[in-house]
């Protein structure tokens, strides 16, 4: 089991819009349409419970949001390059933010992640920082 959810990939394209919410935007409509066709979406929350009690799929877990993260977190910087984030702005806290909502849509409120809802995400990110 540990060897068949370590080939699960999250991995993803870093996009180059030019901009923080044209980049933002296109990394969240990618994770919305994983989330809703994606294999590995059905089983990850099986992996999360699991994970609080077993350390290699505590890794495992870690490795897969690390994926989710890594886009996010190219384009975060290359906006703070250019100015479009404050220098004391946390990727991290930001990676959440725009991450949580469309995990809570896929798993708690099974509301639609339509295009829409991605956009009011990373306009609302960008604006509270």
């Amino acid at each position: 089991m540990v060897d068949a959810c370590t080939r699960i990939s999250a991995e993803q394209e870093t996009p180059d819009t030019g901009t923080l919410q044209g980049d933002l935007t296109a990394i969240l409509t990618s994770i919305a349409h994983l989330l809703e066709t994606a294999n590995w979406a059905s089983v990850l929350p099986s992996i999360v419970d699991t994970a609080e009690r077993d350390p290699a799929f505590a890794d495992i877990h870690s490795e897969i949001q690390r994926g989710h993260a890594a886009p996010l977190r190219e384009v975060l910087k290359r906006a703070a390059t250019r100015g479009e984030l404050p220098p004391d702005a946390d990727p991290s806290t930001i990676v959440a933010t725009l991450l949580g909502p469309l995990f809570y849509r896929r798993w708690f409120s099974r509301e639609p992640i339509d295009d829409t809802f991605v956009r009011e995400i990373a306009k609302r990110a960008i604006a509270a920082t």
